[in-house]
């Protein structure tokens, strides 16, 4: 294997990146996030508060931060989507980012170092890398459960292939009126339909992306008006452009 500067892979649970020498701006992202250095800690730093220092550390979704890593060492970011049963194992109301200790994770890092030294992308092993994340015990928080018909619409939404998708076009598919669909789907998910169906559009581009698609043919399929419009919602979402992450 030729020597590589990062790593990304995708299952339909969420995501693994693994990169050094990263720099982001203030980022917020609908995922569940477990970040585990290989080495040298990194610092994050939440709006209004000092940089806090980890090994290891678990970020709730739709927490603004930034992020700094050292140079020599990598860092694995696994995302982890929230409404999935992994996710719920690891997502906390109350506490934004928690320290974890590095020492769990001794089993699982080294399954991770593998599969980034190896080639390849086969979702199903990066399904049971995030599955191996998601186990560990002493990162489970209290059990949260969301509403059946929310994440009924999950699952319409992400099937959807492209198309433009209207409030009005889910809430009667889950037996609800538009007005109180959106209510519930705030309360349960923390995010707007709109701000949803947007992250949504990400995902689907950002598989694109890493299916050697270029960015314009990437901002396509997910479903976004322009390559531009793409841009801003990825570096909104994860601090950095896309075009940086392919690099």
């Amino acid at each position: 294997m030729a020597k590589r500067s990062f790593k990304i892979g995708f299952s339909d649970i969420g995501g693994i990146f693994i990169g050094k020498n990263i720099q982001s701006d203030f980022h917020k992202h609908y995922a569940v996030t477990v970040i585990i250095s290989f080495g040298e800690t990194f610092s994050i730093k939440l709006a209004g508060h000092k940089e806090s220092v980890y090994s290891a550390a678990l970020v709730q979704k739709n927490v603004s931060y930034s992020l700094k890593s050292g140079k020599t060492d990598y860092l694995a970011f696994i995302h982890i989507v929230p409404y999935t049963s992994e996710g719920l194992k690891l997502s906390d109301g109350e506490c934004a980012i928690r320290a974890l200790d590095i020492a769990d994770f001794d089993s699982v890092l080294r399954k991770i170092k593998n599969w980034f030294r190896q080639d390849g992308h086969d979702p199903q092993k990066i399904k049971e890398l995030l599955q191996a994340v998601s186990s560990i015990p002493r990162l489970h928080c209290d059990s949260i459960e969301i509403d059946s018909r929310v994440m009924a619409s999950f699952e319409l939404i992400m099937q959807n292939d492209g198309q433009k998708l209207s409030v009005g076009d889910v809430a009667p598919q889950v037996c609800l009126s538009v007005s109180h669909f959106n209510r519930l789907f705030k309360k349960e998910t923390g995010l707007t339909f709109r701000k949803f169906v947007l992250h949504s559009k990400l995902i689907k581009s950002i598989f694109a992306m890493y299916e050697q698609n270029s960015l314009t043919q990437a901002a396509f399929i997910g479903g976004f008006a322009d390559q531009p419009h793409l841009t801003r919602t990825f570096k909104d979402n994860f601090g950095i452009k896309p075009s940086t992450s392919l690099k």
